[in-house]
């Protein structure tokens, strides 16, 4: 199976300033199958001491001296073949808080020995625990589900993938690849790139396989709610993990959640599910400048799921609407949105936390949205997604007639590329690749 940030990793485990990486991002999404291939791809030995499965391997950590917790977890059968060069992994680190302080240590004190640490529900493993995070003494590689295009490399069309990140989509022969490529998407749509469910689907497309398998990982996160605690209270946890699918693309209330609660009581479980990757809230920002975080008004927001499919399975979709000519329709178009925000968070420089920004103006009998506002060098680039082929563009042309340095908008929809003096649209399955072609449409537009 492809992921693009097995190269990411590659590159940290041959880097001389190297240090303790942790794999962060939702349950499930491959964290651990991604530290096992880079072994696997560098030929070194796996050291793996998983503290979930092998609880007893968390003593080894009573001392923080890195030499010490090596020789305990040998005495405890891990031990590095003879002469072998060895990456170590701390897999499901969050329990045992007390090895990601010893993560500074070993930075500290065997810069040399590549570490490699995954976890979900990092934040509050450690608050519970009265730690804090070892700042610049780890970085940190978010990993959320498999993209379209790993998508496609799955199903063996990896010359699809590649032609969409490299060629521009207005090439003559890209219009053939883009209406190839557009004839996977329902099938990304309902299977969504959860990695089991994107393994299931590749052996047969059993669509039932892959529903129980969504059913499954909907389960898993609903266990964990109790983990939040005492943080939160866990029905409301709940609430809002069964409700967030019903919400995607819809500006967020916290009455969504409950109407009988205090905004105090589902304030702290909306960072929760946020902080465990379930689900993303895309807040608003002016766009006056960047950083985009610094115009975000925080009280205005939308929520995205973490998966498409499983969004899907949530909202008890019928396999049959693969390949409908009106998927796209179905939910007040929020499978396109849901779609782009995915892309879009995957194509964050893999060592910065994604986040994600849209722009709306409210003004009385001047209102206007734009789905997503992302940053390319220094420019802030608007984006509208449409579910259909058609549809108005009067809230992107109303963002470029009042942010007069943003050189281009773009839309995402379901017709071919095409460019029309300061936008450019593009079929949806470009969404992936837009921080590949967006930097040098904005240089030829400003030069």
């Amino acid at each position: 199976m492809f992921r693009h940030s097995l190269g990411y990793l590659i590159q940290w485990l041959h880097r001389k300033d190297r240090k303790p990486l942790l794999l962060r991002g939702a349950r499930q999404v491959g964290k651990t199958w991604l530290a096992r291939e880079l072994a696997r791809a560098e030929g070194v030995a796996l050291m793996e001491v998983n503290f979930e499965l092998r609880p007893e391997f968390k003593r080894a950590f009573d001392n923080l001296d890195p030499k010490a917790i090596l020789q305990s977890l040998g005495f405890m059968g891990l031990n590095p073949p003879h002469g072998a060069r060895a990456l170590w992994l701390f897999d499901e680190i969050q329990e045992c808080p007390q090895a990601v302080t010893a993560l500074r240590y070993f930075f500290e004190q065997m810069p040399e020995l590549p570490i490699a640490a995954t976890g979900s529900l990092l934040e509050f493993a450690l608050s519970q625990a009265q730690l804090s995070m070892p700042v610049g003494r780890v970085e940190s590689l978010w990993l959320g589900p498999m993209t379209f295009h790993e998508f496609l490399y799955a199903e063996g069309r990896a010359d699809l993938a590649e032609h969409l990140t490299n060629a521009s989509p207005f090439a003559s022969e890209s219009v053939l690849a883009a209406e190839e490529a557009a004839k996977w998407l329902p099938s990304y749509f309902f299977c969504g790139g959860m990695p089991e469910a994107v393994k299931t689907w590749t052996e047969d497309h059993d669509t039932e396989a892959v529903g129980r398998a969504h059913l499954g990982l909907l389960q898993t996160y609903r266990q964990d709610f109790h983990k939040y605690a005492p943080r939160i209270k866990p029905s409301l946890a709940e609430a809002l993990f069964l409700k967030a699918p019903a919400l995607v693309g819809s500006r967020f209330k916290y009455s969504h959640v409950d109407a009988t609660a205090r905004a105090a009581e589902v304030r702290p479980a909306v960072e929760a599910l946020e902080k465990a990757g379930v689900i993303r809230l895309v807040r608003h920002t002016s766009a006056s400048g960047l950083p985009l975080a610094l115009d975000e008004n925080p009280k205005i927001t939308k929520l995205m799921f973490i998966d498409v499919g499983l969004m899907h399975t949530a909202l008890r979709f019928s396999p049959a609407w693969i390949g409908h000519a009106d998927l796209l329709a179905v939910h007040r178009g929020a499978v396109a949105e849901q779609f782009v925000a995915q892309e879009l968070l995957a194509s964050v420089h893999l060592g910065e936390e994604p986040s994600l920004y849209f722009w709306a103006r409210d003004a009385l009998n001047s209102q206007a949205e734009v789905d997503f506002v992302i940053a390319s060098g220094p420019r802030v680039i608007p984006i509208e997604v449409k579910a259909g082929a058609t549809g108005s563009l009067k809230s992107l042309r109303s963002f470029l007639s009042s942010h007069p340095s943003t050189p281009f908008g773009i839309r995402l929809f379901t017709a071919a590329a095409a460019k029309h003096d300061d936008i450019y649209s593009l079929p949806l399955c470009y969404a992936g690749s837009l921080q590949q072609h967006v930097p040098r449409w904005a240089t030829e537009r400003i030069q």
